[in-house]
């Protein structure tokens, strides 16, 4: 079996590395945002894994009990949660990241209980008052989880944790450099696949095949068959296939700005700091998401510089039906690349991957105007 192959199956709900999990006895926590730090669940002896519901098809008591306009991704998750599919997960961890992710919360304690529930507060800018105030939530979730889970989290745990979780940070984006490269090694499709299973796997063992990876691709020599070089940019993906079809049509992702690729890993947490400011620090000054005030110009200087730095020839963005804050977000960034002469294309899509061959004719369309520049 290639590495690929064993990245590959991380992608359903339950797999190899979840199912040893379990079968030691230890706890599995389900999170919903990127906002939420993995380490110090990780450093508690518990396993973080990001809620997904890829293998949902269907949402009929997502759609009785989310309002006609939450985006298909709550109401599939609630779909799934209803019908016993996380139930390896003992408790769910949720913040304010949005109003639907924060409606989709009350509704599965509701509805879909679980053994432990937490919503933790993320300020929605960044200044020296809401760093303190973080560092202050993040204590409270540490103690709440030590209390629950019967467990101690010292500072050198959470050291060792944060070790790990940069170690990971590092090799992605080693990966990411050599799709720098005019012929890159790895295509997006891959990509996702491997930070799929950064999401849902213990993270010695994500290392342990960042490492083997890095290891078979570094002297491959990539395919020079596409049409066109790309950055895919918006809300929550994580359906390799959609990216598949963009690939399969001869547009070569190279980077992107999600929160399954560059969001999730771009900045290190400070390994010399004390742990919980460090991780404040990392949490809330990352490369930032629309649910952040005030950060719009970053936000745009970082697509900028990534299109630079991967010699981007037009950007994708890709929103979720019904997702205000990437709407409003999308608005200014497509203004930003008006503005700079770089071509773009907007596709609004489900969570569930459908209407591929309307997705294919509009990126079929991109892709003979990039050629034609």
């Amino acid at each position: 079996m290639t590495v690929m192959e064993k990245f590959s199956k991380t992608i359903p709900l339950m797999n190899p590395w979840i199912d040893q999990w379990k079968n030691e006895g230890k706890k599995i926590l389900g999170y919903f945002c990127s906002y939420i730090p993995e380490e110090i669940i990780y450093a508690a002896g518990i396993l973080p894994v990001r809620v997904r519901a890829r293998d949902c098809t269907d949402t009929p008591m997502g759609d009785a009990y989310m309002t006609p306009t939450a985006c298909s991704f709550t109401r599939c998750c609630l779909e799934l949660a209803n019908r016993n599919e996380y139930n390896f997960l003992d408790g769910i961890v949720s913040c304010n990241c949005c109003d639907q992710i924060r409606r989709l919360y009350d509704n599965i304690r509701y509805k879909a209980p679980f053994p432990f529930h937490y919503i933790m507060g993320v300020p929605g800018n960044v200044n020296e008052t809401t760093l303190d105030w973080f560092r202050h939530e993040l204590s409270k979730f540490k103690k709440i989880i030590e209390k629950s889970f019967n467990v101690t989290i010292t500072d050198e745990k959470l050291r060792d944790a944060i070790r790990k979780y940069n170690k990971s940070r590092t090799h992605l984006k080693e990966l990411y450099k050599l799709r720098m490269k005019d012929d890159p090694p790895i295509t997006g499709t891959d990509i996702l696949n491997v930070i799929s299973a950064g999401v849902s796997i213990p993270r010695d063992q994500f290392n342990e095949l960042l490492t083997e990876l890095l290891r078979d691709i570094d002297n491959v020599e990539g395919s020079s068959d596409h049409r066109a070089r790309l950055m895919v940019v918006g809300s929550l993906l994580d359906e390799p296939e959609y990216l598949k079809v963009i690939e399969d049509l001869g547009g070569l992702i190279v980077t992107d700005s999600l929160c399954l690729g560059t969001r999730y890993f771009w900045d290190l947490v400070d390994e010399e700091s004390d742990p919980l400011d460090a991780l404040a620090e990392r949490y809330l000054s990352r490369v930032s998401c629309p649910r952040m005030s005030g950060g719009q110009h970053e936000r745009s200087e970082f697509m900028l510089k990534m299109i630079k730095d991967f010699k981007v020839e037009g950007v994708i963005f890709q929103r979720m039906k019904f997702c205000a804050l990437w709407w409003a977000e999308i608005f200014m960034l497509r203004n930003k690349l008006k503005e700079e002469g770089i071509p773009f294309l907007e596709l609004e899509r489900e969570y569930v991957l459908s209407g591929a061959g309307s997705m294919k004719t509009r990126v079929q369309t991109f892709m003979e105007i990039l050629e034609q520049r």
